[in-house]
């Protein structure tokens, strides 16, 4: 796949290059604009026609991380995201992602600058101004697991950028994310279980509901979400198994 070079002006040339044809077999063309001399030129261009024969070239201008966050936001935020999901993720971009991010350019941010954030995240939780603080810092570390959606959160919307052609690569994804620590888990032993159901009895007929719910939850295992979700059709009387087919 040839290039060409073409001089635009004072130490400025326009590189061109063929891309294939469409449908009805007219050439596309693909040009780039590159300030220097002339021997810079001829060195953009072989990776100019190198970047388009492997899809990495990207045309148009690059967007704002901020700019680029509304367009996410009005294409899939509000529409592919749970309600719920779609707020939380609306805070951490206004309290953290935008005041850092939303001027870097999104074909310039680079694993370091990512690297850079979560250092600060894991030193202050306070990068922007909030009501009540007076704008002070609270210097008070950020948990793994909350930095840890941070990056889910930057990793999926650059992931998105590169499918909407924005960008041709994630730099998240060549940064190691923080790692979470699992929380030490609090059960009940045989002893309390056995306390627990004892005093069961003593619940009334109009709190039958949370009997039920207690028992099932001790000798199944089952989580809230699926306790919540089950139905009278999920319980078979005849041979004593009840399904869990949702969550609620």
């Amino acid at each position: 796949m040839a290039g060409s070079i073409e001089k635009r002006g004072k130490n400025s040339y326009r590189l061109s290059c063929l891309a294939g044809y469409d449908l009805q077999g007219r050439p596309i063309k693909k040009t780039k604009t590159v300030h220097g001399s002339k021997k810079d030129a001829e060195i953009e261009l072989a990776k100019f026609v190198a970047d388009v024969q492997n899809g990495m070239f990207v045309e148009g201008k690059s967007l704002k991380f901020s700019e680029f966050t509304e367009i996410w936001k009005r294409d899939y935020g509000s529409k592919e995201l749970a309600p719920s999901t779609y707020k939380r993720y609306c805070r951490i971009l206004e309290t953290r992602l935008l005041p850092y991010f939303g001027h870097f350019y999104i074909n310039k941010i680079k694993p370091t600058d990512i690297m850079q954030f979560y250092d600060l995240l894991s030193r202050d939780t306070q990068l922007v101004r909030k009501k009540g603080n007076n704008g002070s810092k609270t210097l008070k570390p950020l948990s793994g697991k909350t930095i840890l959606e941070h990056h889910r959160l930057l990793r999926a919307m650059l992931h998105k950028a590169i499918y909407w052609q924005l960008i041709v690569s994630n730099p998240a994804e060549r940064v190691q994310p923080p790692k979470a620590k699992k929380p030490k888990r609090k059960y009940y032993d045989d002893e309390q279980c056995k306390v627990l159901l004892e005093n069961l009895t003593t619940l009334g007929e109009d709190q039958i509901k949370y009997k039920v719910a207690i028992i099932l939850t001790v000798f199944t295992g089952v989580r809230l979400g699926e306790l919540m979700g089950l139905e009278w059709q999920d319980v078979d009387f005849k041979t004593g198994i009840l399904s869990i087919n949702r969550s609620s």
